[in-house]
């Protein structure tokens, strides 16, 4: 038998080793029939036991979709955990604002000695902030400013969750500059009940940027919007609507949302959009009409997460012998000890087909209210010592040296099918290593858990792709089975096989 058709009957019977190893701890015997007498293959499976410890997530680079504000005590941990978040704007191009003779200018007040875009007003301008779902009690009643940002955050700068724009003098704190305040709950208890019942006050917080502007020009405007809509006509700064990098940079660098007080609540938003509100002209009457026109919030939403540390607290979790623990948005991440040199001992001539590691969550009921972390969804698996080139730059999970699995109510816990490759990848730098008299590093054999976010591109009607793998900044908690070598809590199941010499 040639090569190819050994290593193509040596792939088919790992495939189907996969579907009939539950019967039989090992399978001797199996493939015979799907080989020449010369090319028996033996397979063989064994489990291992695996160790795991909690770790210290500190500070996680940040570039969640998703913005989270207020503030909240997190009850496993006695932390104080704030959470604000900055965000940019894009323009709509050409299509931003109609034609300037469709914007109604008082006839009263107007000046043919004046260009015209200069004497065109917004009746309004507003920054509004939809809200998904939210954390904690919806009534606490909750207090946020909006910072006009001195200079936007850029993308190709990595900003971690400890990052503050205000130390790093981000906010523009000049005369006139935005700073508006507004207060709410996340039940929108602020607006009466009639407001409440109008879907354009459901789940969105409303912050006024209706108060005199000044631009770094030392230029008037009577509100924020009358700025944003005569930048637009100015024929200056028109191709700066033309280009999102432009625009944040020319126009509007973005806005830091803080929380400025209240605790009790955690709101996840889903969009920031900055609207101004207009008179137009629609006939040849005189007819107006109320417009308006909105700038949306891009998707690169940089969340800036603060925790105030309750250190003893941490520790305790940290040092808990019973289970580990994997919480977020940068708290404790899990860390195992996976048994390379266990798994190749006397087997180092054999390939390892599959490696199938399942991780069991530890139920608990002891914070069942309103405050309680929701189960993480999507963990990922990255050597200890790749984690910070792995957000760094970016990747995504390519199930070779990195895998993503979600949570199963079913099983009540987490399961990596196969991380075969990632077994011989480590074996493969241990050899070298004592081949060539070098000192291995202390993690080389460790991996890390870590709480995801996962986006996916759709290839086809049946097929997706995995495009984006970033730090969850939602607040997610949950205890898993400690494992070590003596306990059966965290087992590897692995599978052999090897061509009869």
């Amino acid at each position: 038998m040639n090569l190819f058709n050994k290593s193509y009957s040596l792939l088919l019977l790992a495939s189907l080793t996969i579907a009939t190893v539950s019967c039989n701890d090992t399978t001797d015997t199996l493939g015979i029939s799907l080989t020449d007498d010369a090319d028996v293959v033996y397979v063989a499976s064994k489990e291992f036991n695996v160790s795991s410890n909690s770790v210290a997530a500190n500070n996680v680079v940040s570039r969640s979709r998703t913005g989270y504000l207020g503030r909240i005590k997190d009850i496993e941990t006695g932390n104080y955990i704030t959470c604000n978040y900055m965000t940019q704007f894009r323009a709509m191009g050409k299509m931003q604002f109609p034609s300037i003779d469709s914007i109604y200018i008082n006839p009263e007040d107007y000046d043919q000695n004046i260009a015209k875009y200069k004497q065109i007003k917004a009746d309004s301008c507003s920054l509004i902030i939809y809200i998904s779902n939210a954390l904690g009690d919806s009534l606490a009643l909750m207090k946020i400013s909006a910072n006009e940002l001195e200079t936007p955050y850029e993308e190709n700068i990595t900003y971690a969750s400890d990052f503050n724009p205000e130390d790093e003098g981000m906010i523009r704190t000049g005369i006139g500059s935005v700073h508006s305040q507004m207060a709410y709950t996340t039940s929108n208890r602020v607006y009466s009940d009639s407001q409440r019942s109008s879907s354009k006050f459901s789940n969105r917080i409303s912050i006024s940027l209706n108060d005199p502007y000044i631009d770094k020009d030392g230029n008037e405007y009577d509100n924020y919007g009358t700025y944003l809509m005569r930048n637009f006509y100015d024929p200056a700064h028109r191709e700066s609507y033309l280009n999102t990098y432009k625009f944040i940079h020319d126009i509007c660098p973005g806005f830091y949302i803080k929380n400025e007080g209240g605790i009790g609540n955690i709101a996840s938003t889903i969009l920031s959009q900055i609207i101004v509100y207009f008179t137009g002209v629609i006939d040849d009457e005189g007819t107006t009409v109320n417009l308006y026109s909105s700038f949306a919030g891009t998707e690169e939403i940089l969340q800036k997460t603060t925790i105030l540390q309750n250190t003893e607290t941490l520790n305790s979790l940290l040092n808990d012998n019973s289970c580990t623990y994997i919480k977020s948005p940068a708290g404790i991440f899990t860390e195992l000890t996976l048994p390379v040199e266990d798994i190749m001992s006397g087997h180092e001539n054999d390939t390892v087909n599959t490696a199938r590691l399942f991780l069991p969550r530890v139920n608990t009921s002891e914070y069942n209210d309103e405050y309680t972390l929701a189960i993480p969804g999507t963990i990922l698996m990255v050597p200890t010592d790749s984690v910070a080139s792995f957000f760094d730059n970016m990747k995504v999970a390519d199930f070779r040296q990195s895998y993503i699995a979600t949570y199963s109510s079913s099983t009540n816990g987490y399961t990596f099918g196969n991380i075969s490759l990632l077994i011989s990848k480590m074996n493969e730098i241990k050899k070298k290593a004592e081949a060539a008299g070098e000192t291995l590093s202390p993690n080389w054999n460790k991996v890390t858990l870590i709480p995801v976010e996962t986006s996916y591109s759709t290839v086809s009607t049946t097929a997706s792709v995995l495009t984006k793998v970033t730090h969850t900044m939602a607040f997610n908690s949950t205890k898993l089975k400690k494992g070590d070598t003596d306990s059966d809590n965290i087992k590897i199941s692995v599978i052999y096989s090897k061509y009869k010499e």
